[in-house]
C-alpha cells in the first residue's frame, strides 16, 4: 500500500515538472513600469508589448556587454522597420545608464532600474539576460549571460525572424576553427 501511494505521489510530481516545463514556453511577461531615462515620465513595458513584439535586454554598462552590444545593434536595425523594439534596461542610476547610452551611441529606448525590479519580476538572475516578447506579452526566448562573439544576439535574431515571418538577419561574425 505504502509503496503504490508513494509511486503514485512520485508520478504526480514528474507530470506536474513537465507540465509546468511545457508552460514556461508561453509565459506572460509581467508588468513592469519603470521612470524614462530623464525620470519624468513612466514607461509601462506592457504598453510596448501590447504594439509589437518587444526584446527587453537587462544590462548593464560592463565590459561584457560593450563587447556584445554591436550586435544587438545590428539585430535592432535589422528588424526596426518590420516593428521589433529594443528596450534596454539598466541596473546603473539614471546618470550613469545615460553616459553609457550616449557614449556607446545606444540606438533603441533605455531606462534605468538601480532597484533590480525588472529582474526580480522576470526572475532574471543573470547579466544580462534578453528576453523576446511577442506583440501581447508572450514570452517567446529568453537568453542569458554574455557572448561576446554575439552567439547570444544570433539566437535571438533567429527567434525574432521567425516570430515576424522574416529571413534571419546575421547580427554576429562566426569564425569557424579547423
Amino acid at each position: 500500500m505504502r509503496r503504490s501511494l508513494l509511486a503514485s505521489i512520485c508520478a504526480a510530481i514528474v507530470l506536474n515538472t513537465s507540465a509546468a516545463r511545457a508552460d514556461d514556453s508561453i509565459k506572460t511577461a509581467p508588468g513592469v513600469v519603470l521612470k524614462s531615462a530623464d525620470g519624468k515620465h513612466d514607461v509601462d513595458l506592457a504598453k510596448l508589448f501590447s504594439d509589437g513584439p518587444v526584446l527587453v535586454r537587462l544590462t548593464c554598462a560592463c565590459s561584457g556587454c560593450d563587447k556584445e552590444l554591436p550586435q544587438f545593434q545590428k539585430l535592432q536595425a535589422a528588424y526596426d522597420a518590420k516593428g521589433l523594439r529594443t528596450v534596454a534596461v539598466f541596473k546603473e542610476k539614471a546618470d550613469t545608464a545615460e553616459f553609457y547610452a550616449n557614449n556607446m551611441h545606444l540606438k533603441c529606448l533605455w531606462l534605468a532600474d538601480p532597484k533590480g525590479q525588472s529582474w526580480k519580476v522576470f526572475g532574471a538572475t543573470a547579466m544580462p539576460t534578453n528576453i523576446l516578447i511577442d506583440k501581447g506579452g508572450r514570452v517567446v526566448k529568453t537568453v542569458a549571460g554574455c557572448t561576446p562573439d554575439g552567439k547570444n544576439a544570433q539566437e535571438i535574431s533567429a527567434a525574432v525572424a521567425k516570430l515576424l515571418k522574416a529571413e534571419e538577419a546575421k547580427v554576429a561574425e562566426t569564425t569557424t576553427k579547423k
